[in-house]
């Protein structure tokens, strides 16, 4: 095999592609050398890009996310705006939920941007006509809340609610629950979370 030792290849005549290799040709970068592309300079894919096995540096996802729940039922008074309190961590990509004193999540550095909120309880069982609410709370703020009027007496309600919020960092974000029985009810640990994600590429 010949090698070829240049600093500069560039097109013949007034050409203004280059072309390496043939079709079905493999061409090889060895370990730990890497392609620089400028700034301004522009990579024109029409094919595929194949990561499998690579280690990927740069590219946005959808980190930080959490999702949390509850150790066990949790009650909440009638009538009054009620912070959720979930304690248990399902996961919790950049340990930026705090499940032991304020409950909330907390923008890390460097990682602001729109975040995907979404959060779910389930009542007991209750009278017809009641009305509840799943609250999120930006830096101690009343942001958005759904309400649901349960008109059955036979089943406990289920239900969610999602926004997207613009978030910075060092912002938190939390759950808040209002329901109206009469009387103190606690949501059910087995259907009550509260999770999101920052939208990647946003």
């Amino acid at each position: 095999m010949s090698k070829l030792n240049v600093d500069t290849i560039e097109p013949e005549g007034a050409s203004t592609t280059l072309t390496l290799g043939a079709a079905s040709d493999v061409i090889q970068i060895p370990a730990s050398a890497e392609i620089d592309i400028a700034s301004g300079a522009t990579l024109d894919v029409n094919g595929t890009i194949d990561l499998t096995g690579a280690t990927k540096t740069g590219f946005p996802d959808n980190t930080p996310s959490w999702f949390v729940n509850l150790s066990g039922d949790f009650s909440c008074a009638t009538g009054t705006q009620t912070k959720v309190e979930f304690d248990t961590e399902v996961w919790d990509t950049d340990s930026a939920y705090d499940s032991t004193t304020n409950y909330r999540f907390t923008v890390p550095v460097g990682e602001g941007g729109k975040y995907l909120v979404t959060g779910g309880v389930r009542w007991p069982t209750t009278t017809a006509g009641r009305a509840y609410y799943i609250t999120f709370y930006k830096n101690g703020l009343e942001r958005l809340f759904g309400v649901y009027r349960f008109y059955s007496t036979t089943s406990a309600p289920v239900f969610t609610n999602t926004a997207i919020l613009d978030l910075a960092a060092s912002d938190y974000c939390e759950m808040y629950v209002v329901q109206n029985q009469g009387s103190t009810a606690s949501l059910n640990s087995s259907y009550s979370y509260f999770s999101g994600f920052k939208l990647a590429g946003v």
